[in-house]
């Protein structure tokens, strides 16, 4: 395997140089070492709040790509850890360099086969765009190494609105991608999984922000992600975690010269000081196996057809109980009322009944 990238061992892990014409400049900060593992891999929580967006709501870092990694054996075990950024300066996609073939995951994968699952925590979802063929990188190494599963968890969409001359291809790539299911899972990052991603990568994390719970704006851009991730890929997020949707209770309209204009400097920022990890928050996110003979979705995935069967009285046409059908069915009697108009007068009946008795007396009086 031709190598093409350069280790050096740090205080705390690896920092791997990924091209060789890398080299310092002011332009990058992180130039040349975009790739580092182990305990290097971390990042100030600050750092992690401008790049994810977390925990309150998307920065939409457009020219900014942070990655957290992590390779574990068939058994779920960590192997290894790391993390990989993009270089702005040589407008170099993170996936690019981390998936390179014959790059340094390539050549770690390779070392320690087989390789069970590779999870990926990233702040933008990866492209196929031009020049940088991102998908197409994960491609190659999903394919060259078949036993590995990989998921994916992301904080934001990637140039997949209209406005993007390039959101086509990314969407189809995504939607390709996301058709190996089960062996390939896209997620939107949320809830557990967020203080999963503290407790492994992330230092100086307040101790509040592992136990209270995700702030409404940042858990409602996780449910948009969990909807267009749907709707772009026709398949549902497997592992996602958003808190419930809370009606907010009508308040009185504030006139508006009462209302006060919002500063953006006046939210929240994120705060600093040590805090220990919690290994709790590492059990967020199950571990499923995947069969060494792997069979594509379109097996696995047809609907099954549900017939249930009515038990029908038997003779229909004959008299049957109707209440034995219908279970709320009432029992009516019919009664028909027929009403019959009298016309005479009381005086016409007394002089009808007079006359019949002179008629009676008459005859009676003869014999």
């Amino acid at each position: 395997m031709e190598t093409i990238f350069q280790e050096f061992s740090g205080y705390h892990g690896t920092l791997v140089k990924p091209y060789y014409w890398l080299y310092p400049n002011h332009h990058c900060v992180r130039c040349p070492y975009h790739i580092r593992t182990g305990e290097d891999s971390r990042v100030t929580y600050g750092e992690f709040y401008e790049a994810f967006g977390f925990p309150y709501g998307p920065t939409t870092p457009e020219n900014r790509q942070l990655l957290f990694y992590e390779v574990k054996s068939l058994d779920g075990a960590v192997i290894q850890k790391g993390q990989a950024s993009n270089c702005a300066h040589s407008d170099l996609h993170v996936e690019s360099m981390l998936f390179q073939r014959n790059g340094y995951l390539d050549s770690f994968i390779y070392q320690h086969n087989p390789v069970g699952y590779l999870t990926l925590y990233t702040n933008l979802t990866p492209c196929n765009e031009y020049g940088h063929f991102c998908i197409s990188k994960i491609y190659d190494l999903l394919l060259k190494y078949p036993d590995m599963r990989l998921d994916i968890y992301f904080s934001q969409l990637y140039h997949v609105a209209e406005e993007f001359p390039a959101s086509y291809w990314n969407k189809e790539a995504l939607r390709s991608l996301a058709g190996h299911w089960p062996r390939v899972t896209l997620n939107p990052l949320s809830n557990g999984i967020w203080k999963t991603v503290l407790y492994s990568f992330v230092k100086e994390v307040p101790e509040s922000t592992l136990y209270q719970p995700i702030l409404p704006v940042r858990a409602s851009a996780d449910r948009y992600n969990a909807h267009m991730i749907h709707l772009i890929t026709g398949v549902k997020p497997y592992f996602v975690d958003v808190p419930p949707v809370f009606q907010p209770q009508e308040k009185e309209r504030v006139p508006e010269y009462q209302r006060e204009k919002i500063n953006p400097t006046s939210l929240p920022q994120p705060q600093t000081g040590f805090s220990p990890y919690y290994p709790m928050f590492a059990s967020h996110i199950p571990s499923i196996p995947v069969p060494k003979s792997y069979r594509p979705i379109e097996a696995n995935s047809k609907p099954k057809n549900v017939v249930r069967h009515l038990n029908m009285p038997g003779n229909i046409s004959g008299d049957m109980n109707f209440r034995d059908i219908v279970a709320n069915a009432r029992k009516t009697n019919e009664v028909i009322i027929t009403e019959e108009v009298v016309k005479k007068t009381d005086t016409e009946a007394n002089r009808s009944r007079r006359h019949k008795r002179d008629i009676y007396s008459a005859k009676k009086s003869k014999r």
